[in-house]
């Protein structure tokens, strides 16, 4: 028996809020049609195509006249202080993107804090519209102390203890594979205590291939977001993984192997890792973009940045425009550029008109810069005067990837006179062991220093220079804000120059407006330029070199690092006796 339609109207529940006139993204059978939806609390209640029937009762009503309407950006892997900035200050940059929900991985923070770390980005994010989950790192130190010097820990029982906030719903990038194979290691541990408290296992294989990727996948890591090739995505979803493709994967070939797919579900789009400074410009709406740019259709591309990372992350409440499911929506005016001039979260409206600031909680306790001031010579060379072969590291313009050469070099008062070369220092926020060393070709800088307490992912303090000098003053105003109480940072310095940006967390993060700290940070990065540096993204870049599994050589505080070989190398090579 039909039921009239004046029947089934009044039937029908009252909306909060009632959009009509919507081209709606669906991105099961990724189509677009023209519909409308209501919104009761927080969550969808009817999806349909066409007009509403009459007489629907809406407290409020959003005719969009055509405009599109898609499902919040889910971003599945990212770093939230890889935009210097707090939770809070994240929040107000990345929903006018349209990014909604993130699964954040501090472990930068927790390098510096340990646990305080990511029970401290847990309470930063707990007020917050923009929906933070949290994978617990799971590499602090990333390797081991025979490598490198970390201020914080993470350990099994940490662990344990995270894994019962409801938030927290993944162990984070398994970035050492040879610890979790080495039976002496304390990471197997970690892995297994995350299993029991049912947390997805991240992973991070920039190199793993045939039986060494099966073993790793065998302790159940189930992703990777690492520079991908076709072969590579290929191999990883035929054994399980899921595939995050951040900015520097989307070229014609990955996407072209991506394409030829019968089943697309486990790739995703991620950022990992965002600037301040691009941060201004988009957030996992710039990968979206990067992605249509590179061919790929843009309904494909909504559906890895919304439906897929919800299912991949058990978020079975969102990622989709459909009865039942979170009403987090964005308004669009058009798919190609994908700037949303409305964004909703749970039925409310967050964008443009954006929610106020909740406070921000202290820091944690410790990891403080308390080494003593440096002096110009212990930027010297410790070596004799005359000939060496010494270790040269190599870099490329594009991404972090580096080798490694020793090169016969002339020294004279513990310098080459080289000026195609960068020294680079690494030395330990606390104690007073002498800096590390190693010599850098590639960067192009000509004068002038750099320092950061930014250095990933111990983030012990990174010098970089052509005068030691410069290097030992850029060195001091790090050590002299640690000293003050007031973190670290970034810093330039050449002559009168002077460009510093401040990160009071840690040394790691500022509570300033993104606008301020990305305004800073260009200033930097410019300065870099201006000198000769070309590279793509050269603090990024710089603030990697000590990175201990980014391949291939990096250098640490405790010296030159052999990344897949896990081992420590010698500044010198030395010469056959004549």
């Amino acid at each position: 028996m039909s039921v009239p339609p004046e029947a089934a109207s009044s039937a029908l529940l009252p909306a909060d809020l009632l959009i009509v006139n919507a081209k709606i993204v669906d991105v099961v059978r990724l189509r677009t049609y023209l519909g409308w939806v209501s919104v009761r609390g927080d969550q969808l209640q009817y999806v349909e195509e066409g007009a509403p029937p009459p007489g629907l009762q809406a407290a409020q009503t959003l005719d969009l006249g055509g405009q599109f309407l898609a499902p919040g950006l889910i971003d599945a892997h990212m770093h939230i202080e890889s935009s210097l900035v707090t939770p809070r200050r994240f929040q107000q940059a990345a929903l006018p993107h349209g990014t909604t929900t993130v699964l954040a991985d501090p472990h930068e923070l927790a390098n510096v804090f340990g646990a305080a770390g990511v029970s401290y980005t847990l309470e930063a994010s707990e007020h917050l519209a923009l929906r933070v989950y949290l994978a617990i790192p799971s590499c602090v130190p990333a390797t081991d102390f025979t490598l490198e010097t970390s201020s914080g820990t993470i350990g099994e029982a940490d662990v344990r203890a995270l894994a019962d906030h409801p938030r927290v719903l993944a162990l984070g990038e398994v970035m050492d594979y040879r610890g979790l194979a080495s039976p002496g290691s304390r990471l197997p541990a970690i892995v297994r205590a995350a299993q029991e408290k049912g947390l997805l296992i991240e992973g991070h294989t920039p190199t793993l291939s045939g039986t060494v990727l099966s073993d790793y996948a065998a302790h159940g890591v189930l992703s990777d977001h690492t520079l991908s090739t076709p072969a590579k995505l290929l191999e990883q979803l035929s054994k399980g993984f899921t595939v995050m493709l951040q900015e520097k994967s989307l070229n014609r070939d990955v996407l072209a192997a991506l394409r030829e797919l019968p089943d697309r579900s486990r790739v995703l789009l991620v950022t990992d890792d965002v600037m301040p400074n691009r941060l201004t410009g988009g957030h996992l709406s710039h990968i979206l973009r990067a992605a249509v740019r590179q061919g790929l259709d843009v309904l494909e591309a909504i559906a890895m940045a919304t439906l897929r990372p919800a299912m991949y992350l058990g978020l079975r409440h969102l990622g989709l425009i459909a009865p039942g499911r979170q009403a987090d929506l964005l308004v669009l005016p058009d798919l190609d550029t994908f700037r949303p001039s409305r964004v909703y979260v749970a039925g409310k409206e967050v964008y443009p008109n954006l929610p106020p600031l909740p406070p921000n909680p202290p820091a944690p306790r410790g990891g403080e810069i308390s080494r003593p001031l440096t002096r110009p010579q212990d930027f010297l060379l410790p070596l004799r005067n005359g000939p060496h072969s010494l270790a040269v590291i190599g870099m490329n313009g594009r991404n972090t990837y580096t080798t490694l050469g020793y090169e016969a070099q002339h020294l004279q008062g513990g310098q080459t006179g080289d000026p195609t070369l960068t020294q680079v220092a690494a030395l330990q926020r606390a104690g007073s062991r002498p800096p590390s060393q190693a010599l850098l070709r590639g960067l192009g800088l000509r004068s002038g220093a750099f320092a950061t307490t930014l250095a990933h992912d111990s983030h012990n303090l990174l010098v970089f220079g052509q005068s030691a000098a410069e290097m030992s003053r850029a060195a001091n105003l790090l050590i002299g804000a640690g000293h003050s109480g007031a973190g670290g940072g970034m810093v330039f310095v050449d002559g009168p120059e002077t460009h510093f940006l401040p990160l009071e967390l840690g040394g790691i993060v500022s509570d300033a407006p993104l606008e301020v700290t990305a305004a800073l940070f260009e200033r930097i990065e410019a300065a870099l330029r201006l000198r000769g540096v070309t590279h793509l993204n050269p603090l990024l870049f710089l603030s990697i070199f000590s990175l201990s599994v980014s391949p291939a050589y990096k250098l640490s505080d405790l010296g030159l690092l052999d990344v897949e070989g896990r081992r420590l190398l010698p500044l010198e090579q030395l010469l056959p006796r004549p």
